[in-house]
């Protein structure tokens, strides 16, 4: 199934292909609409401050371990890959039929992760391994605020930017990084003082990104 959804991408950004292949596929991408639903109104994004987009541009990937190139954007408003075939944007189905996005210039990964609750979704794989660093990346949209009077005015939509929140996934389960460190070892008890000798003789901060670098580094020698 995996291959037949591949060949159905590659079909469908123009590639040629036999014809007997699976482009039946095709049928489940959807046409994507740049709208959001505000209550009574509905908005564009173009009509929105700031951008729902982690890169606004089409950049060029590659999905999973192929080498056909396609153009894709990741919208971390909606959580989102979309794809551009000619003037038309599609939305692929957020599942785990497309596991890897690897973006050709920035080397950046974006991998499909059930997490079995409200996370699931797409990550950015910052370490990979038997313990992988995820990094979420989310935007909210933030609604018009009318003016009370004249001498306030009104506040326009936004699309805001949320920090990031990371995530561990061992071969067991996918663990939320804590506040502190104490917390974090009650994950891996068989490792427990190796881990704390670790953080404290490289002074490892869980609230920054390059020090759980090198602790998902660490858990994965």
């Amino acid at each position: 199934m995996k291959k037949n959804i591949i060949i159905a991408i590659v079909a469908f950004i123009g590639v040629q292909i036999q014809a007997q292949q699976s482009l039946w596929e095709v049928s489940r991408f959807n046409k994507f609409i740049d709208k959001v639903n505000n209550g009574e109104t509905t908005l564009k994004y173009s009509d929105i401050e700031g951008t729902p987009y982690y890169n606004p541009k089409f950049l060029p990937a590659r999905l999973g371990d192929i080498s056909t190139v396609i153009p894709i954007r990741y919208n971390s408003f909606t959580d989102g890959i979309e794809i551009l075939s000619g003037a038309d944007v599609y939305e692929l189905p957020k599942e785990d039929s497309y596991p890897k996005f690897t973006f050709e210039g920035s080397r950046e990964t974006l991998v499909f992760v059930n997490t079995y609750n409200e996370f699931t979704g797409y990550f950015f794989e910052l370490a990979s391994g038997k313990n992988r660093l995820l990094k979420k990346v989310t935007t909210k949209f933030k609604p018009e605020i009318p003016a009370s009077n004249h001498l306030i005015p009104a506040i326009p939509a936004k699309f805001e930017k949320q920090t990031p929140i990371y995530f561990i996934k061992t071969e067991k389960d996918v663990i939320k990084i804590p506040k502190n460190i104490k917390e974090l070892l009650n994950f891996f008890p068989e490792n427990k003082d190796d881990i704390n000798s670790f953080v404290k003789s490289n002074k490892i901060k869980l609230n920054q990104e390059v020090d759980l670098v090198k602790l998902v580094n660490f858990l994965n020698r």
